[in-house]
């Protein structure tokens, strides 16, 4: 019998070196809670609030390493939840998509564009 992998991509932030230091303090660096099969990515212990004009994600997980922008991966769901926009496009393409505060335990971060729903083919 032949065994498929089958993955899900859940709602998830990828953040820069400064928005980081941002929302948890400067020099901060990411701990990992657990690798992922996408090599060289893990899951984050750090956690961040997503907050839209209607509602907030509180307690979203951080993947890491850190990437050069920052950006919020959610589901449509999600994003109509919390009042943004969020086009489904390829990770990394957010020019142009929604925007969202991120809040850490030590500062908050006002994201202009940056909140997409990932494509199924990026997943």
């Amino acid at each position: 019998m032949k065994k498929i992998l089958v993955e899900t991509s859940a709602r998830h932030v990828h953040v820069s070196q400064k928005d980081l230091e941002t929302l948890f303090g400067a020099g901060y660096e990411l701990t990992v809670k657990k690798m992922l099969s996408q090599p060289g990515q893990y899951a984050c212990a750090e956690r961040v609030d997503v907050v839209g004009p209607k509602k907030t994600l509180t307690g979203v997980s951080i993947l890491g390493p850190v990437r050069p922008a920052t950006q919020v991966e959610i589901s449509l769901t999600d994003a109509r939840s919390i009042g943004v926009n969020a086009p489904i496009r390829e990770s990394g393409d957010v020019a142009g998509s929604g925007a969202c505060k991120l809040v850490g335990p030590k500062g908050e971060v006002e994201l202009e564009c940056g909140v997409i729903a990932a494509s199924a083919t990026s997943i």
